[in-house]
């Protein structure tokens, strides 16, 4: 485990590149979720988001899992703790102080006809407590909720960790097995169950076995050895979900069943195909997994403010969706590497 895994990095950064597509998307959703602007149910565009949904959060955790078994290897669990409060507490703050309230501005003027300035929405932004979605141009951890749940995880998991190993060494590799598979049986039946709006208990889990199982190469191999079922099974089970929840609408258990399977099928089968297609660096890969985080943290603003500017122009909104993408990119890329050669802000971006 001494090699750097490039598959690992390959797959965190391609999952956060389709955020952008993502939340763009939820602008025209189909099931009346507000956003912090919205436009017109379109159901291609809406489609989009519900393909991505099942798997997209819960493999970011797994990678998390994964690259958290890498840096313990390296570092004490002190050491490990304050290094996530370092990369992961100072954008929290820095989010939370300067990009979360200009998201709820947005939602106030085109949601409720707010007239004050950006500024003057301060006042509104930390004393509106309703939701905490900030839809409503309220308060709100925004997108960096995924950053907040990070950190508590990483806290809680450091135990548990120390428990599990001891585990291993006492009673064997086997029970460390079956413990993983209630892991992973937890992890499925508490996928719908949430705590403001998010499955932590899910994310927990899968943090674990991204931690224990997929972090070793032997095991991460023999699963790759029956990718194309897994990837077979995800695409069935998630083009299944979009048809049904989207289109279709009337076979809720059915529904219900596909969108579970598209997780369940869909996180094997993404990173088997990272194992054996996606385990190489060149310049650009390098410097994808390098700006990752900062990537999360930048796209969704920019998302947002691309699409309340392009409004004002009356254009249409599937042009609008279009435009975003194409602006948002590079928009976003450029800034990352601003971002990465200023001192002070890679410090309040959590760059190391």
């Amino acid at each position: 485990m001494n090699r750097r895994v490039h598959y690992i990095d390959n797959l965190r950064w391609i999952t956060v590149s389709l955020l952008i597509v993502y939340h763009a998307g939820i602008a025209y959703n189909t099931w009346g979720e507000a956003n912090y602007i919205f436009f017109e149910p379109v159901r291609p565009i809406a489609g989009i988001v519900s393909w991505i949904s099942p798997w997209f959060m819960p493999l970011m955790f797994l990678l998390a899992g994964v690259s958290a078994r890498y840096s313990l290897q390296k570092r004490s669990v002190g050491a490990f703790i304050r290094e996530r409060f370092l990369r992961l507490g100072i954008p929290l703050a820095f989010g939370m102080l300067v990009i979360n309230p200009i998201l709820s501005y947005v939602a106030d003027v085109t949601h409720n006809g707010y007239t004050g300035d950006v500024f003057q929405h301060y006042g509104v932004f930390f004393t509106r407590f309703t939701d905490l979605t900030g839809y409503d141009g309220g308060f709100t951890l925004g997108h960096f909720w995924f950053i907040a749940v990070l950190i508590l995880i990483s806290l809680l998991a450091c135990p548990v960790i120390r428990g599990l190993e001891a585990l291993r060494e006492r009673s064997g590799e086997n029970v460390l097995r079956i413990v993983m598979l209630l892991l992973a049986a937890l992890a499925v039946a508490t996928f719908d169950i949430r705590f403001f709006g998010k499955q932590v208990i899910l994310y927990f889990c899968v943090y674990l076995l991204g931690y224990f199982f997929f972090s070793e190469r032997d095991y991460t191999a023999k699963l790759a050895k029956g990718k194309w079922v897994f990837v077979l099974l995800f695409l069935i089970t998630a083009t299944l979900n979009v048809i049904l929840f989207i289109y279709v609408q009337d076979y809720e258990t059915l529904n219900t069943v596909c969108n579970y399977a598209a997780f369940v099928f869909g996180i094997p089968a993404l990173v088997c195909l990272g194992h054996d297609y996606l385990d190489r660096a060149n310049s650009l890969t390098t410097f994808n997994s390098r700006i990752s985080y900062v990537f999360y943290i930048v796209h969704f603003p920019v998302v947002v403010l691309c699409q309340y500017f392009l409004s004002l122009t009356g254009m249409s909104s599937i042009l609008n969706f279009v435009v975003t993408l194409v602006i948002t990119y590079p928009l976003v890329y450029g800034l990352c590497y601003l971002i990465e050669k200023i001192k002070f802000t890679r410090i309040l971006f959590g760059m190391k």
